[in-house]
């Protein structure tokens, strides 16, 4: 197996998403999201030519800043580093970082994988922290049985010495445990994500915190086209004993997302991107479901320069406690891509709330960048 393939699978590691306190600072977050929100989450995605970009790089970071709202900022920032140290003997460096008003989730993992033998290679993986009961650890097997494709597993345990270690009277009655499996076969890739239900208990206020999440995610894409889809359950609840102000609130989310999308040139210098996203979301009392399609159409002015223009459109419902409220939004983005030969991308982007031309035109600026090493 060469290096490259190497270094390929181990862009495909079992860092994902897993619990954070930060979980703990709002059990429902559904009344956060109004009307515009998820469709401002596609407006300010990356386009399909950064995404091959991205996946067609071995060390990178990439980082996307937008406005949300007056007080908001969307914070999506990623790094990869692997590095072939022996033979037999690989390192890798992720920071994954995704702020938004669903939650805020920074993680920093350090990876070290032995192998492949006949193979089969096994790794250990964690996050150091200066606050040591947020240090986790964890171990992984992988199997490459061909040049295209692969599959692992991992196990993590969260917060691995937080009882022992712990800088507050908190303490988990249920450790926090995640799992991952996960593998590509060509164009397809998959993960399934386990956290196994744990509980923590704040002495200080009384309360008992409870949670649990699921979640899977596939994708096939090619050079000029991506489909995807993903579900997501998670349970949370909050208990306060004694309660005598009601607080204590338990919830179930299913989230199901979905999201296509095809380029097609258009002569030397223009190119049209068009898809569509859907999401079902089910949280009691809210429910709702929209559908996003788009198009953007990006055109090469110099060697250097990369302009689009983009139409962005959402349809759905929402419910809250039996209550309708329609979702029609429109969105037009302009933005300005500056391009540095193989070191990378920097673009300048803004949001036009179309649908609300004489109150509310300017709808949010974007400013992203990917940096090849």
């Amino acid at each position: 197996m060469t290096r490259s393939v190497v270094l390929l699978f181990l862009l495909s590691s079992p860092a994902g998403a897993v619990f954070t306190d930060k979980d703990m600072d709002a059990v429902d977050t559904e009344p956060l999201f109004d009307e515009e929100y998820f469709l401002d989450l596609t407006s300010f995605d990356y386009p399909l030519d950064w995404l091959r970009v991205w996946e067609a790089s071995t060390a990178a970071y990439r980082v996307n800043g937008a406005s949300l709202d007056r007080s908001d900022l969307l914070l999506d920032q990623q790094v990869k580093l692997p590095k072939d140290l022996l033979g037999w003997l690989h390192a890798q460096y992720l920071l994954a970082q995704s702020d938004d008003k669903d939650l805020r989730d920074f993680h920093q993992w350090i990876k070290l994988e032995f192998g492949p033998w006949s193979g089969l290679s096994a790794g250990i993986f964690g996050e150091p922290t200066f606050e040591k009961e947020d240090s986790d650890i964890g171990a992984l097997l992988r199997w490459h049985p061909g040049p295209q494709a692969m599959l692992y597993a991992s196990a993590n345990a969260v917060d691995f010495n937080f009882n022992e270690r712990g800088r507050t009277s908190q303490t988990y009655d249920r450790m926090p445990y995640s799992y991952e499996l996960g593998g590509r076969f060509h164009a397809f890739e998959g993960t399934f994500e386990y956290d196994a239900p744990l509980a923590r208990r704040v002495p200080d206020s009384n309360r008992l915190y409870s949670y649990r999440r699921s979640r899977l995610q596939t994708r096939w894409s090619a050079s000029a086209w991506s489909a995807g889809y993903s579900y997501e359950n998670k349970r949370e609840g909050d208990e306060y004993i004694p309660d005598p102000t009601a607080k204590s609130l338990s919830t179930r989310r299913q989230v199901h997302a979905a999201d296509l999308a095809a380029e097609a040139k258009l002569g030397d210098r223009d190119s049209l991107e068009c898809g569509g996203r859907g999401l079902l979301r089910r949280a009691a009392p809210h429910r709702r479901w929209e559908l996003q399609p788009y198009g953007r159409w990006r055109r090469s002015l110099a060697d250097w320069a990369v302009s689009e223009a983009a139409l962005f459109l959402a349809f759905g419902d929402k419910r809250v406690s039996g209550i309708y409220d329609g979702i029609v939004q429109a969105k037009l983005g302009l933005g300005l891509d500056f391009l540095y030969a193989k070191a990378g991308r920097i673009g300048l982007y803004g949001t036009f709330d179309i649908d609300d031309v004489g109150t509310h035109l300017w709808d949010g600026g974007d400013i992203r960048a990917m940096l090849l090493f």
